[in-house]
């Protein structure tokens, strides 16, 4: 076999293996889970987690009764027990001008519900 015919060859063959590959993506290697699920570590659900926030006080004093949640991303404790996840956190919806903050918050399980561990 002549030098350019090879080539081509293994040109061919690594262009059906590309598309191979990206094509069974998906088949081999799913989606990743979030890092807190592959580790291992419980994570609350988006009411579990909304649910907590709404019955934790700020230092201040502070109801978030109302608040509302989007539960994003979540990762083992870093600083403190449980998970923290990435949220995007509306304290009041009910005020003019409310706006979403996006924010890290720590959860934790205690007694078998989730409370926010680190705010």
């Amino acid at each position: 076999m002549k030098g350019s015919a090879i080539g081509i060859t293994g040109a061919v063959c690594l262009v059906i293996g590309f598309g191979a590959g990206f094509a069974l993506r998906p088949v081999l290697s799913p989606v990743a889970a979030s890092p807190a699920a592959v580790a291992g570590v419980a994570q609350p659900t988006e009411e579990e987690a909304t649910a907590a926030v709404r019955r934790h006080r700020l230092f201040t004093g502070t109801s978030l009764a109302n608040a509302t949640l989007k539960l994003g991303d979540c990762s083992p404790g870093g600083v403190g027990p449980g998970v923290t996840c990435m949220t995007q956190l509306v304290m009041d919806p009910s005020r003019p001008n409310a706006a979403p903050q996006n924010r890290p918050i720590g959860f934790a399980r205690v007694d078998g519900q989730w409370e926010v561990a680190v705010w």
